[in-house]
């Protein structure tokens, strides 16, 4: 079974660090290089997100970038600001694993300049890991995910290809 870990960081060059330590701790982990992803957010509240790719090896390419955009950078459909043209992604984060209450305490944890590693386990992870990780003073998340994430997570899609009558149609470039 995959666990999902989020370590949430009050400062938004914490989980670099973080992520150098899970590098170390690699071996002891189960865990692939392309299993983890790094999410900062600047005192601006932009979004920098990082992850690591092993070029000729079948991996996880686009979970990372499905995942995050679903849960960081699309917003539901409660958002009073959601006017983005894409289908509220909270469906398809629930068929991965993620309840409501775990996509909510990721976005709070993603607060401007905070930051966030997030971690995809395959077995458990040691305690010694996770008190080389508490070092850095973060916030834990952990979840279990369906048995296949890459198969239950689809990328957001726009709401409907004909917006209704009266409204221009956006630019295409």
């Amino acid at each position: 079974m995959t666990t999902l870990l989020v370590l949430g960081f009050p400062y938004g060059t914490t989980a670099v660090a973080a992520a150098e330590e899970v590098a170390l701790w690699e071996p002891d982990l189960g865990a692939e290089p392309d299993a983890v992803a790094v999410v900062s957010r600047d005192d601006q509240g932009a979004v920098h997100i990082t992850t690591n790719h092993v070029l000729g090896r079948p991996g996880r390419p686009f979970f990372w970038e499905r995942l995050l955009t679903a849960l960081i950078l699309v917003p539901g459909a409660d958002d009073p600001g959601d006017d983005d043209g894409f289908e509220d992604p909270t469906p398809s984060l629930e068929a991965l694993g993620l309840d409501a209450a775990f996509q909510e305490a990721v976005r709070e944890m993603l607060a401007a300049d905070t930051s966030a590693l997030f971690l995809l386990a395959t077995a458990p992870v040691p305690a010694d890991a996770l008190t080389a990780l508490g070092r850095f003073g973060g916030k834990l998340l952990a979840t279990s995910l369906v048995t296949d994430p890459r198969g239950a997570l689809t990328p957001p899609q726009p709401r409907s290809p004909n917006p209704p009558p009266g409204l221009p149609l956006p630019r295409q470039e």
